[in-house]
């Protein structure tokens, strides 16, 4: 910190520069247990071998753990010289606190100013002591840089580049070289998204962009990267992919569906870059996260974020119902993702978001619904994906899941089984979300949210978990009614109408999405009709009048 006035402290300040001495500490101690594992690792692994494959991997597992074991002296040396730093600091702030008093004190008894002459000349005295301290700190630091890296010595003379250079080390010499690569040094898929993002950080801008360019296949989908990259990535993939299955006569059935579900992300990215950004007018930005289009039995995974993931305040991930595919239903997933985007700009002020229209499981179908396993499966992907965005960002955003249909089920369970950090859940058109109370999700209090028309017959199916609707299970349901509902009976067509535009549910959703909870209209709970089979409800919305919101 700067003080004003004719002594300034120093800028660095003591209590970060112990805590980057503590940090090196620790750091020297994972490395010391990280050696013991890999040795231990390496043991029980190549015991369990025979011949030349024992040999390689146990000199392997050796290698690492030797690596791992050599960072332990320089950073624990390191961790010294930084702490001797902060007593130096700590020293010369004091002293400058005296000079400081004696200064101002011969002032108001009306010292002649040759006077302060002398003070400045003290002052200036314990910057010099301070100044040679940091060079022998410096030079130290330096040394033991260059002990593990040679050549990577430091130029720039900060404690905090020496800390980082050597505490980032142990993933890219020990994680890197034996537990995590794939070809080329690439992390292989299912690597932690934090390791991978430390790789990634630890390459050169020319090497990020000759992976990018030579191996897209291998980043595009590794969770930890940039939101950015993987759809540089992903696109390459996809563009590829594209010109060798247009380039064939004749495509078997496999080929045909691979091939229709590239194009329906093409022309879905496409379409949705011609729009203008409302505050900005400059082109949307469009991020292809997630793309395998063999999956599912060529059924297809793809999430297309409308927004920048990387840099948004707010990120919401739409989670489809039944019968969900790239081929039939991307396109109106990202239409939805496109007008929560621009809806939530325009009502938010000064804040950015991105929406992403996540087809990234096997939704089922009315046929085979019967069962949560699809919806189990799709919860690890989606609470996989949800934290990769974490993962690869200084500052987490203000996330949100929003479940429509069977949706809400893979979304309930996601966010029951896994700590994914999401700020806010949103269940539309729900049939269930896999618990009972909302106590059973890693959800902060009060932030599970369910929207369900009175006249939409799916979200009077309480089959998988108690309908959220009830106040028993502990969620705010906000107003989901619709002008054009029908007047009389339960409609199917009801049950797609939460994203529709003008509506109670869109403009509650949004406010979710930026955190404007006052803002949410609250809807008066479902309840059991007295003497009737469990199931039958009487819904109060029925008899309320739908609205237009205005803003």
């Amino acid at each position: 910190m700067e003080t004003d006035g004719p002594f300034p402290y120093p800028r660095d300040d003591p209590e970060l520069v112990h805590a980057l001495a503590a940090r090196c500490r620790r750091a020297s101690a994972r490395c010391s247990d990280a050696a013991d594992q890999l040795t231990a690792d390496g043991q029980l692994t190549a015991g369990s071998w025979r011949g030349t494959a024992s040999a390689a991997c146990r000199a392997e597992l050796g290698h690492a753990a030797h690596l791992a074991g050599r960072l332990s002296v320089p950073l624990h040396r390191s961790a010294l010289a930084i702490a001797r730093f902060s007593e130096a600091l700590i020293r010369a702030r004091a002293a400058i606190d005296r000079v400081r008093a004696g200064y101002e004190h011969d002032l108001s008894g009306g010292s002649h100013d040759e006077l302060a002459g002398g003070y400045h000349r003290r002052y200036a005295a314990i910057l010099e002591e301070l100044q040679g301290e940091a060079r022998a700190v410096r030079r130290q630091l330096d040394s033991l840089a260059r002990s593990v890296l040679p050549d990577r010595g430091v130029t720039t003379g900060s404690p905090a580049d020496v800390e980082a250079l050597l505490v980032r080390s142990l993933p890219l010499l020990a994680l890197q070289r034996s537990l995590v690569s794939g070809a080329a040094g690439i992390p292989v898929a299912g690597t932690a998204a934090g390791t991978v993002r430390l790789w990634w950080s630890l390459l050169t801008g020319d090497e990020q962009q000759r992976i990018v360019d030579t191996a897209p296949a291998s980043v595009g989908n590794l969770e930890g990267l940039p939101a950015q990259v993987r759809s540089i990535a992903n696109e390459g993939v996809l563009d590829d992919l594209l010109a060798v299955l247009q380039s064939r006569c004749v495509l078997d059935a496999a080929a045909r569906r691979t091939l229709e579900n590239c194009l329906a992300v093409r022309r879905e990215i496409d379409h949705a870059r011609q729009a203008r950004q409302p505050r900005s007018r400059g082109f949307v930005v469009v991020q292809l996260l997630v793309f395998e289009p063999r999956a599912f039995a060529g059924d297809g995974r793809a999430a297309i974020a409308i927004g920048n993931v990387d840099s948004a305040d707010h990120v919401a991930f739409l989670v489809p119902g039944l019968s969900s595919t790239i081929r039939e239903s991307l396109p109106g997933l990202v239409g939805k993702a496109a007008l929560l985007g621009r809806e939530a700009e325009r009502v938010s002020s000064g804040t950015t978001t991105a929406a992403v229209a996540w087809m990234g499981y096997d939704a089922p179908s009315l046929l085979n619904v019967a069962g949560d396993g699809a919806a189990e499966t799709g919860a690890d992907l989606l609470a996989a994906d949800v934290m990769a965005v974490q993962a690869s960002r200084d500052v987490v955003p203000h996330l949100t899941v929003i479940g429509n249909s069977y949706g809400s089920t893979t979304a309930g369970i996601a966010l029951r089984d896994h700590v994914t950090g999401v700020d806010d859940a949103v269940l539309v058109g729900s049939p269930g979300a896999g618990v009972e109370h909302v106590s059973a999700l890693h959800i902060p209090a009060g932030h599970v949210f369910v929207g369900s028309s009175s006249r939409d017959p799916i979200s009077y199916v309480d089959r998988f978990g108690l309908d959220p609707t009830h106040e028993r299970f502990g969620a705010v349901r906000f107003q989901a009614e619709d002008v054009t509902r029908n007047s009389w009976r339960m409609d199917l067509d009801d049950h797609a109408k939460y994203f529709e535009p003008k509506t109670e549910s869109l403009a509650n959703i949004v406010n979710i999405v930026v955190g404007r909870y006052a803002e949410v209209g609250h809807a008066a709970y479902r309840h059991e009709v007295p003497f009737f089979p469990d199931g039958i409800n009487s819904d109060p919305e029925a008899h309320r009048e739908p609205t237009v919101p205005t803003r």
